[in-house]
């Protein structure tokens, strides 16, 4: 298999056509077909279907499509760092956070962050707290906000919050008119159930509820808590849930209360120890760490 052979694969998926493919690379429509069937030889197995003179992809071929597709991101990405280098550019930046994080301080965060590091290439990426643990792990990220998990190898986490749990029903509820819920308020009622995601527990929530002795059902589960909030927010059910995203939701008819017994957990950022912090992470911290002392939920000590 050789590269020439994949670019032209890759173009007659883009172009649709031979024609076209041969047009971008500027050779003849034989020689786009010679490299494609020299390129089904060496792979063992039909990328296109002829019939009438026209090729029409197998199953086959998109699936391989998926691969190069996933080659030349690589390759683009390679191009951009050299150019990076050429320009004397400061390297990427990459956070990561858990999504109702990431809605609740990134915006603030990056405004502050631009203003003193305009140049820099930063990339927000959202995922699991396993996840992200994952990806420190890696180095394939040099920063995470996320749940406090386990102590591991390499990893330093620092106390930015602690949040507790609200309970958020929708404005039309009648739990909407209590200014505190306890676990005898949801008697009945249909509470969310929010599944374990990797690091993330929350048997807490579960035992809050289990220790009173209410009866209360949960038929839908959910894994994160904007699916929650946006079921909240068509009626279907009530949650015990983390606070941060809760500000997004306010609009569409949802409303969160203190619940009691308090139910809360904390967060960190997370880096790798393994490296040097160059000096816009070190910015990106320091930020972080300032708009949570600035907030309600403060910085944990």
């Amino acid at each position: 298999m050789q590269h020439r052979q994949v670019e032209a694969f890759r173009y007659v998926m883009v172009a649709g056509t031979t024609k076209g493919a041969a047009e971008i690379m500027h050779i003849s429509q034989p020689a786009i077909s010679r490299l494609i069937a020299d390129l089904e030889i060496s792979l063992g197995f039909k990328l296109f279907d002829r019939t009438g003179g026209r090729l029409a992809p197998t199953s086959n071929a998109l699936r391989f499509l998926e691969a190069v597709d996933q080659y030349y991101t690589g390759m683009d990405r390679l191009s951009n760092v050299a150019q990076q280098i050429r320009r004397e550019r400061p390297a990427d930046l990459k956070v990561a956070s858990t999504p109702a994080l990431s809605t609740y301080f990134f915006p603030q965060v990056i405004s502050k962050f631009r203003e003193r590091y305009e140049d820099v290439e930063l990339v927000v990426e959202n995922m699991s707290s396993a996840e992200i643990v994952n990806r420190l792990q890696l180095n394939l990220t040099q920063m995470g906000v996320t749940l406090a998990f386990p102590e591991m190898a390499g990893i330093q986490q620092v106390p930015i919050a602690r949040a507790s749990h609200v309970c958020a029903m929708h404005q039309s509820h009648p739990l909407a008119r209590k200014d505190c819920i306890t676990p005898q308020d949801l008697q009945g009622e249909n509470v969310l159930k929010i599944l374990p995601s990797g690091l993330a527990s929350w048997k807490r929530v579960e035992q809050a509820l289990a220790f009173s002795g209410v009866e209360y059902s949960q038929s839908i589960g959910i894994q994160n808590s904007h699916t929650g909030y946006s079921l909240i927010a068509h009626n279907l059910a009530v949650a015990l849930i983390e606070p941060f995203a809760a500000s997004v939701w306010r609009c569409n008819g949802v409303v969160i209360r203190k619940f009691l017994p308090d139910v809360s957990y904390s967060y960190v950022v997370a880096y790798s120890k393994l490296k040097d912090m160059p000096p816009e992470l070190q910015e990106f911290l320091r930020l972080t760490q300032l708009h949570f002392m600035g907030s309600e939920y403060g910085v944990v000590t």
